[in-house]
């Protein structure tokens, strides 16, 4: 096989990346897998966002291209850590070349000094949560990577059922005496931002994530305005709903990202409600919040698509509540180099 870097002012291999990534993804989990569009994949190649440089490889065999590579550095939190994604094409498996692709990265993110590598995979429930009969995990663990963390995907059919959102919420409502909730689709208001980074960057610390080495993400306002950069300029949009507390501070916030214009799964970018907060419901409260705003805005929106550790009970816990399913386990894998 050959392997090449895809030049991001190439939109004919751009589209070719594109086309494997939904490819792949459509055919290992239909149900969970929300294509992020072609146009962000080519504007994060073009340049570094706040938190990551990203590369890019195609592999070709026989001048038909079957593979490729996704390389991301953490250039804000970890300098020696990057996530390599390999994919191949489901008629082209079994050949050696997600072997390939994945050593090519392996090679690319040693020499710019990188150490840590990880990934991820998913595979179908029945292969239970530790995959061991999965192609994924085996893979991984053939190629020296161990099996640090799994996660529980779940789907959310829509229109959700208000009765059991009314139900969780009236649990905990005497506790919640003093908040107040916001809701809207689109950039954080700027009187939100400082709070809200506080509690973004406590996703990364707070979220349990097994054996994996995870960086805690620094408190930055700008890493929020760049991201909404990026989701505005290839026609994403967010919704966000808020707790705020009778002091005024954000305390806990849902994020759903949507694809403007596209009748597809919202993707769960993140629930947290701030430590010294918690007990009251306030997770419960928000998520409800964005589901509810989603749906009274986005009414073609099929389903809702989130991911939590299974170490996460009380998040778990919310979900079921709410109606999510578990559909497949994602696995997160890491490797040292050398």
């Amino acid at each position: 096989m050959d392997i090449v870097q895809v030049d991001p002012r190439d939109s004919a291999a751009v589209q070719t990346l594109h086309r494997i990534y939904t490819e792949v993804g459509y055919a290992d989990n239909p149900e969970t897998f929300v294509a992020a569009p072609a146009e962000e994949i080519q504007e994060v190649l073009r340049a570094p966002t706040a938190r990551f440089s990203f590369t890019a490889f195609l592999g070709f065999d026989d001048g038909a291209p079957v593979a490729s590579g996704w390389s991301a550095f953490d250039i804000k939190d970890n300098p020696a850590l990057a996530y390599l994604t390999p994919r191949v094409l489901p008629a082209h498996r079994r050949r050696g070349h997600g072997t390939q692709i994945l050593e090519a990265m392996e090679s690319h993110a040693a020499v710019h000094g990188r150490t840590l590598f990880q990934t991820f995979g998913v595979w179908v429930s029945a292969a239970g949560a530790d995959g061991a009969t999965a192609a994924p995990v085996r893979f991984a663990a053939s190629r020296g990577w161990e099996h640090a963390n799994t996660d529980a995907r779940q789907r959310l059919e829509l229109p959700a059922g208000r009765a059991a959102q009314d139900a969780l919420l009236a649990q905990r409502a005497g506790r919640r005496k003093g908040y107040s909730t916001r809701a809207w689709a689109g950039p954080v208001p700027e009187e939100l931002l400082a709070d809200w980074a506080v509690l973004h960057a406590a996703v990364s610390a707070d979220a349990p994530h097994g054996s994996l080495d995870a960086p805690a993400e620094a408190v930055d306002a700008d890493v929020i305005r760049d991201d909404e950069r990026i989701l505005a300029q290839t026609g994403q949009l967010k919704v966000n709903a808020a707790a705020i507390s009778a002091q005024g501070e954000v305390v806990a916030y849902a994020s759903l990202r949507t694809r403007i214009g596209a009748a597809e799964p919202a993707f769960a970018q993140g629930t947290i409600v701030r430590r010294d907060h918690r007990g009251r419901g306030l997770g419960a409260l928000v998520k409800v919040q964005a589901l509810r705003l989603l749906e009274q805005t986005r009414p073609d929106i099929p389903a809702v698509i989130t991911e939590n550790a299974l170490q996460n009970e009380p998040m778990l816990a919310i979900n079921r509540a709410l109606g999510w399913v578990p559909v497949l386990y994602s696995g997160d894998f890491q490797k040292r180099a050398g």
